[in-house]
C-alpha cells in the first residue's frame, strides 16, 4: 500500500513560509535563518512580506514555550497528538493574536484556517478555528507599563511583549511568580524550565525579568568602525547622508532601523564589520599594541581577528586558528575586504610550531564555543536545542583551550577568556578552577555584561557594561589572566 504523503503548503505567502521555516526547524533542526535565505532566494515576495515572514519565523521560534502553554489550556489534545504541520499553524496564529498587535485577530484566524485548507487539511481547519477563538477571548487588551513596574513585570494575567508593554489576559492564567518562579519564567518568557531553575540560582527575579526579555528582543544592528580605513564620526556622516540614521557608540554605530550590511555605504570599501558593542570591548580589554605577536585561538569568522589588527594598526602579527579550513577562509576573506595584512591563518595542528618559532605569544585571545546564553536575542534556536549535558561537555572543552593557551604563551603574557555566555559554569567557576591548577597565572580582571535592553540598569558586579545609548546589547565575559615572569 502506498504511503500517504505528508500534507505540505506551498511558500504563496509570509504565513506559509514562516509555519514552513518552523516545520523545517522542528522536523530536521535546520535553522530559521538559513530556511528564509533558501526561501526569499526562490520566491518574489514583496520586502514588506519577507519582513513579516521573517518576524513570524523568529517571533514564533522565541515565544514556543508560551505559545504551547496557550495552546494547551485550550485544546482536549495533546501538542505531540497534534499534525505537526497544524501544530505550526497554530503557533504562528496564537502569536500573532499575542504579540502581533498590528495584525488584526480576524486576518490572524481567518488565514490560519485558510492554511489548513490550503494545506488539504479541511478538517483540521475547525479545530484550528475553535483554538484561536478560545484564545482570543480570553484576552483582555495590550496595555502600557515602565520596566520599573514590578507589580505588572510579575503579574500572572500578564505576558510582556516588549520592553514596555504587556498583554492582559482576562484571568491569571500564569504560574505563581513565587511559588513556581522557575516554571512562571519558562513559561512567562518562553524558556526551558530547566535553564530558568539554574539561572534562579545566580540572579535574582528582577535580573531575570530583564535577562529574559533581553533575549526576546529584536537585536539592533551595531556596525564596527575600521580605524584603517575611517573614524566613528565619518561612518556615521556617511550613513546620514545616505539618509540612514545611527547613534554613536564605542567603537563604532547602531542603526535604528534593520538594514542588509551588505547594501549600506562603505561595506565594499571595509569601512565596517558587524558586531555586536559587548563583542567590540573584548579586543579592547586584551589591547593589543603595534608590533606584538599574538593568538587568536578560536578565530572564526574573524570579527574579534580583525578588531585586534585595527587597534595594532594594522602592524605586528596575528594568528588566527580555527578547527576546519573552510572556517579559517571566513577570517581571510573578512581581512581582505578590511584592507588587513597582518593576520596568518592555522589549524590546531601547526599551532605548536608556530608558537615555537616565535617563542611564544605576547598575548592570547580565547573566544571559546560555549551555550552561547548571552546572545540567545540573535541564537534563537539556542533555547530549543541546548541541554545541561551541552554545557558539561563546553565546559571541558573550554578547560582544554585554556589550558593548550597557557603553553603558549610568553613570559609575562596575557591570556583574555572570552565567552557569549552568562552561565557561571563557563565564566568564573571555570577561571577560578583554571587558577587553582595553575599557580604561575594571576588574575587581573574579569567582567560579566549581562545581556539587556536599555532600560536596564546593570547590577553592581558588570563591569565595562556598554552605555544605555547603546541600546540593547548582548551578555558575555571576559577575564584577563598574567602569566608570571
Amino acid at each position: 500500500m502506498k504511503q500517504k504523503s505528508p500534507p505540505t503548503l506551498q511558500n504563496r505567502s509570509a504565513r506559509d513560509i514562516a509555519v514552513n521555516c518552523l516545520l523545517n526547524f522542528e522536523k530536521n533542526q535546520l535553522l530559521i535563518q538559513d530556511s528564509l535565505d533558501k526561501t526569499f532566494k526562490s520566491t518574489n515576495l514583496k520586502d514588506a512580506d519577507k519582513r513579516l515572514a521573517a518576524e513570524l519565523a523568529w517571533g514564533t521560534c522565541r515565544r514556543r514555550i508560551t505559545l504551547d502553554f496557550l495552546l494547551t489550556r485550550h485544546s482536549n489534545r495533546p501538542i505531540a497528538k497534534i499534525d505537526p504541520l497544524v501544530r505550526q499553524i497554530l503557533r504562528v496564529g496564537i502569536y500573532q493574536l499575542v504579540f502581533l498587535e498590528r495584525t488584526p485577530d480576524f486576518a490572524a484566524v481567518s488565514e490560519s484556517v485558510q492554511q489548513c485548507k490550503t494545506a488539504r487539511l479541511v478538517s483540521a481547519g475547525g479545530f484550528v478555528n475553535a483554538i484561536l477563538r478560545s484564545v482570543q477571548a480570553q484576552i483582555k487588551g495590550p496595555v502600557k507599563f515602565s520596566p520599573d513596574e514590578i507589580p505588572e513585570k510579575f503579574s500572572r494575567s500578564f505576558i510582556r511583549t516588549t520592553n514596555d508593554a504587556a498583554i492582559q489576559f482576562n484571568t491569571e492564567i500564569l504560574p505563581h511568580p513565587n511559588k513556581k518562579p522557575a516554571k512562571y519564567f519558562s513559561i512567562a518568557y518562553g524558556y526551558p524550565r530547566w535553564l530558568m531553575e539554574r539561572w534562579l540560582k545566580f540572579y535574582n527575579k528582577n535580573q531575570l525579568a530583564e535577562i529574559c526579555q533581553a533575549g526576546n528582543t529584536r537585536p539592533s544592528l551595531n556596525l564596527r568602525a575600521n580605524r584603517l580605513k575611517c573614524t566613528v564620526d565619518q561612518l556615521h556622516n556617511r550613513l546620514d547622508e545616505a539618509g540612514l540614521t545611527s547613534v554613536k557608540i564605542p567603537h563604532g554605530v547602531r542603526l535604528t532601523a534593520p538594514a542588509a550590511p551588505d547594501q549600506l555605504p562603505g561595506f565594499q570599501q571595509g569601512w565596517f564589520s558587524v558586531q555586536d558593542s559587548t563583542a567590540m570591548a573584548v579586543a579592547a580589554t586584551l589591547a593589543p599594541q603595534p608590533g606584538q605577536h599574538i593568538l587568536d585561538l578560536c578565530a572564526a569568522p574573524g570579527g574579534k581577528t580583525t578588531h585586534l589588527a585595527e587597534l595594532m594598526n594594522n602592524h605586528g602579527q596575528i594568528v588566527a586558528c580555527d578547527v576546519n579550513q573552510q572556517k579559517l577562509n571566513l577570517v581571510r576573506q573578512n581581512c581582505d575586504r578590511l584592507g588587513i595584512s597582518i593576520v596568518k591563518t592555522c589549524l590546531p595542528e601547526q599551532l605548536q610550531t608556530i608558537s615555537q618559532q616565535n617563542n611564544g605569544f605576547d598575548a592570547i585571545l580565547i573566544d571559546t564555543p560555549c551555550s552561547n546564553t548571552g546572545v540567545m536575542a540573535r541564537r534563537v534556536e539556542v533555547r530549543h536545542r541546548l541541554n545541561p549535558i551541552d554545557i558539561k561537555n563546553l565546559r571541558k572543552i573550554q578547560m582544554e583551550l585554556l589550558t593548550k593557551a597557557s603553553t603558549l604563551l610568553r613570559p609575562n603574557g596575557l591570556l583574555l577568556y572570552s565567552t557569549c555566555s552568562i552561565d557561571t559554569a563557563e565564566n568564573d567557576l571555570l577561571v577560578q578552577e583554571f587558577l587553582s591548577q595553575n599557580a604561575r597565572f594571576n588574575l587581573e580582571e574579569q567582567a560579566l555584561i549581562l545581556p539587556a535592553t536599555s532600560h536596564f540598569t546593570p547590577s553592581p558586579n558588570e563591569q565595562s557594561t556598554p552605555t544605555a545609548q547603546s541600546g540593547y546589547h548582548d551578555g558575555g565575559f571576559t577575564a584577563k589572566l598574567r602569566l608570571n615572569s
